[in-house]
């Protein structure tokens, strides 16, 4: 008889994986897979995009001026602030694009103007436009229209 104890006596404790980065990407990969998360980026960015294209032509002169149309839209775009926002558009474009391949369009589409609302109360905080009441009905319309668009039916007609 050994001393040893056998291989079924000895207790092996759990086995502790300290986290890595390997982990903690899996783990910013698996937040990105909520649907909402690069939809509400996509929002972000392009409500963003949008109003640094305004604040940006809002800076050029866009009258009457003897350039070819062109030469004006080149200089518009080659504009700070406006190429900033296209920039910006775009990336919101990657966070729909991500958006829709986790979630269908026909639910995601509807939410999305959202960006209607939100651009309607930056306008006004940012630029100072002017929101009538006629305005602000619209944006609520647009709210109870998404509300209603993703309100759970009860019972078993949906």
């Amino acid at each position: 008889m050994s001393s040893y104890p056998a291989e079924t006596d000895i207790a092996t404790p759990p086995l502790r994986v300290e986290p890595s980065a390997t982990s903690q990407a899996s783990g910013i990969r698996a937040w990105l897979h909520n649907w909402w998360i690069p939809f509400g980026a996509s929002s972000l960015f392009v409500v963003s995009g949008h109003l640094l294209i305004k604040s940006g032509l809002s800076a050029v002169a866009l009258g009457a001026t003897p350039l070819p149309l062109w030469t004006r839209i080149f200089h518009c775009i080659t504009q700070g602030e406006v190429a900033g926002g296209l920039l910006v558009y775009f990336l919101g474009s990657v966070c729909w694009m991500m958006a829709v391949a986790q979630q269908e369009i026909s639910f995601l589409y509807p939410l999305s103007s959202i960006n209607y609302v939100l651009v309607v109360f930056a306008s006004s905080m940012f630029f100072g436009e002017t929101v009538s009441l006629r305005r602000m009905a619209g944006v609520m319309v647009i709210v109870l229209g998404m509300v209603l668009m993703n309100r759970k039916t009860r019972g078993p007609a949906q």
